[in-house]
């Protein structure tokens, strides 16, 4: 069931970064939508892609350093998956995908980006925001409200 991509398969979940955002939000709180959802996957890895961790970065600095510092921690308790060169085929598959379709106006690059690396791995995406993933051949989409 494996994907062969440095040991990370199906049974591998990527974080998206609306996560790490309502996971750093709850702080903890175990009845928080995002700390159910992660819960219910308590069994399986949680990787973050590398795009996903630097978008986190990105909006935490804009805060403060301390929130950067506080994102930082967060961070180091995951595994963060790096770019792997597959990830620049899947993006470039279906970003062509996309255009084909007339779906690509409006999305996201990193989301496009997280979606590519959760392919690459063969991860499964969890994210507060399925709909930024429609129309993404092959990507299985895991949403939670």
């Amino acid at each position: 069931m494996g994907s062969g991509v440095a040991g990370i398969d199906r049974e591998s979940i990527a974080i998206d970064t609306t996560v790490l955002i309502d996971e750093f939000r709850a702080k903890g709180n175990l009845e928080a939508p995002v700390n159910r959802a992660l819960l219910a996957h308590g069994n399986e890895e949680l990787i973050i892609p590398v795009i996903a961790a630097g978008e986190f970065l990105d909006g935490a600095a804009m805060i403060s350093e301390r929130r950067f510092q506080d994102a930082l921690r967060l961070l180091q308790t995951r595994k963060i998956v790096s770019g792997y060169f597959r990830a620049a085929e899947k993006y470039g598959r279906a970003v062509a995908d996309l255009r084909k379709q007339n779906s690509l106006s409006g999305r996201s690059q990193n989301d496009l980006w997280i979606a590519a690396i959760s392919l690459a791995t063969g991860a499964r995406l969890l994210t507060r925001n399925p709909d930024a993933f429609t129309k993404i051949t092959g990507l299985e989409v895991l949403g939670y409200v």
